[in-house]
C-alpha cells in the first residue's frame, strides 16, 4: 500500500471513530424525539422558516442548501422521466424538445441525451449503491432535490467543492404521518393545514419546503415538486409500476437493485388517484406516456404523438 492510500485509509478510520463518538454524545444529550439526528450532529446547521420548513442547510459552516431561492420557469410543460423498462421503447426525440423541461429520478441520468433541469433522489439505498449515477447528477447543472439522509451519504463521499448542481433539501412524511425534522424533533404533521390536499386518506403537499408525501415511490415526490414549480402540462414517462422482475431501463440482470414497490401498490395506486383528482381541479393536464402502465389515474398518450 502506497503512502497516499495509507493516509486516506487512516483519515476514513479517524472519521469513522469520531462520528461514532459524536453519536454517543448526541444520544445522551438530546431527547429521544431527536435520535434520528445522531448521524448529522455536529456537522450540520439548519435554518427554518416560520412554518417550520427548511430555509438553509450548512455543512461544516458552509452553505450547502438555500431553499429560499426556488427556481422559476418559462416553460409550461414538463416531463417526469421515471425508470421503468418502457423507457427503452420511447422515441429519442421526445427527450429533446425545446418547449419541455425534464425532471429525472434515480437512474434516469443514464439517458445521456436528456438535459435534466431538475432531479429527485430520496432513496438512501440507491444513493449508497449507485453513487456512480448520483455523481453524474451532482456534476450536472440541474436543481437537485434530496433528503437529509441522502445528503449525508453524498457529503461523506464527495467534497462539497466538487458539486455543480443546486441542492434543495426536502423532508418526507413517514407512514405514521410524522416528519423527522433535520436537526429537529420527530413531529406529527397537522393534515388539516391548508397546504395539504387530502382525499381517501392520501395526501398531496402544496408546500414542499415544509414536508412532502412519498408513499414509497420517488415519482410521487417528483409530482409534488412539479406542482410547486407551477407547470400547466405534465408528461409521465417510464412510470410503469409493473414487471418488477425486470431490470430498470438502466440496469442489467447482473446489477439489478432489489425493489419493494410491488409490496406497496395498495398505497401507491390510491396516492396517484388522489394526485390526479387534485391536479385536475387545478386544470393541470397530466398524460401517462407508458401505455401499458399499471397507473390508470392519468390519461394515456402514445409517446409517438408528441
Amino acid at each position: 500500500m502506497n503512502k497516499k492510500a495509507l493516509q486516506l485509509l487512516q483519515l476514513k478510520f479517524s472519521n469513522f471513530v469520531l462520528r461514532n463518538i459524536y453519536k454517543i454524545i448526541y444520544k445522551y444529550t438530546h431527547p429521544k424525539a431527536y435520535k434520528h439526528n445522531r448521524k448529522y450532529w455536529p456537522y450540520y446547521d439548519v435554518e427554518r422558516n416560520k412554518i417550520g420548513g427548511i430555509d438553509k442547510v450548512y455543512f461544516q459552516k458552509k452553505l450547502i442548501t438555500d431553499n429560499t431561492a426556488m427556481p422559476t420557469d418559462n416553460c409550461k410543460k414538463i416531463m417526469l422521466v421515471a425508470t421503468g423498462p418502457s423507457i427503452q421503447t420511447f422515441p429519442t426525440q421526445i427527450f429533446k424538445k425545446q418547449d419541455i423541461d425534464y425532471i429525472g429520478v434515480n437512474g434516469s441520468i443514464s439517458l445521456d441525451h436528456v438535459q435534466f433541469k431538475y432531479y429527485v433522489i430520496i432513496d438512501f439505498n440507491f444513493t449508497q449503491n449507485r453513487f456512480d449515477l448520483v455523481l453524474k447528477v451532482l456534476q450536472s447543472q440541474c436543481t437537485f432535490f434530496t433528503t437529509p439522509r441522502c445528503l449525508d451519504i453524498i457529503l461523506r463521499k464527495i467534497n462539497p467543492e466538487e458539486i455543480k448542481c443546486q441542492i434543495k433539501v426536502i423532508e418526507t412524511i413517514t407512514e405514521e404521518g410524522e416528519v423527522e425534522r433535520f436537526l429537529g424533533p420527530r413531529i406529527a404533521i397537522n393534515p388539516d393545514k391548508e397546504y395539504f390536499y387530502l382525499e381517501n386518506n392520501k395526501g398531496f403537499s402544496l408546500h414542499i419546503q415544509d414536508c412532502i408525501y412519498d408513499y414509497f415511490t420517488v415519482p410521487y415526490v417528483a409530482l409534488q415538486i412539479i406542482h410547486s414549480l407551477s407547470y400547466a402540462e405534465i408528461y409521465l414517462a417510464g412510470l410503469d409500476m409493473n414487471n418488477f422482475n425486470q431490470p430498470r431501463f438502466y440496469e442489467e440482470s447482473s446489477n439489478k437493485q432489489p425493489t419493494m414497490l410491488n409490496q406497496y401498490l395498495t398505497e401507491i395506486f390510491p396516492a396517484f388517484e388522489t394526485a390526479s383528482h387534485f391536479l385536475d381541479k387545478q386544470n393541470i393536464k397530466v398524460y401517462n406516456l407508458s401505455l401499458k402502465s399499471a397507473i390508470e389515474s392519468f390519461e394515456k398518450l402514445d409517446p409517438k404523438l408528441l
